[in-house]
């Protein structure tokens, strides 16, 4: 399956379009290949990720794994679209699933210094009721913590 055509659908799951235009994108990307999944996600389609969501979210775990990341993202800014669907979702998932995706995230979010990132990221955490010790590197959660402290 070419690339092209997941983007492709990707953008028709916009909320402005006519419901059975979102209805046909859903249909083709919950039959995409599991390694295509975060392509659903693109950058400038902020219109669309809520409907990413909801596909990430009906094909469930473990299959969606390679987009979890992709929802962590979202919480750039926990007002964009899909951001509280996803918080939601992943209160569903083990504590080590979300807590190695956390911390890639603080990760990502520390190499970006993206300081809101961190804030929410640590936001986050306290709902999915994720401590310093849910970490490997504890550097990571203590500077979000800071980033939290200090906004």
């Amino acid at each position: 399956m070419e690339d092209d055509l997941v983007v492709y659908y990707s953008y028709n799951l916009n909320w402005i379009l006519p419901k059975e235009i979102q209805n046909e994108a859903k249909e083709f990307l919950y039959q995409i290949p599991n390694g295509k999944l975060p392509l659903i996600f693109q950058k400038y389609a902020k219109e669309c990720w809520e409907n990413a969501v909801d596909i990430v979210i009906s094909i469930g775990y473990p299959e969606n794994e390679l987009a979890l990341p992709k929802l962590y993202e979202l919480f750039k800014d926990m007002n964009w679209p899909g951001a509280l669907k996803s918080l939601e979702y992943l209160k569903s998932l083990e504590r080590s699933i979300n807590s190695k995706h956390l911390e890639n995230a603080c990760s990502k979010a520390v190499e970006e210094k993206d300081l809101e990132w961190l804030y929410f990221l640590f936001e986050v955490s306290k709902q999915l009721n994720i401590q310093v010790q849910d970490f490997s590197n504890f550097d990571l959660y203590h500077q979000m913590k800071n980033a939290y402290e200090e906004a």
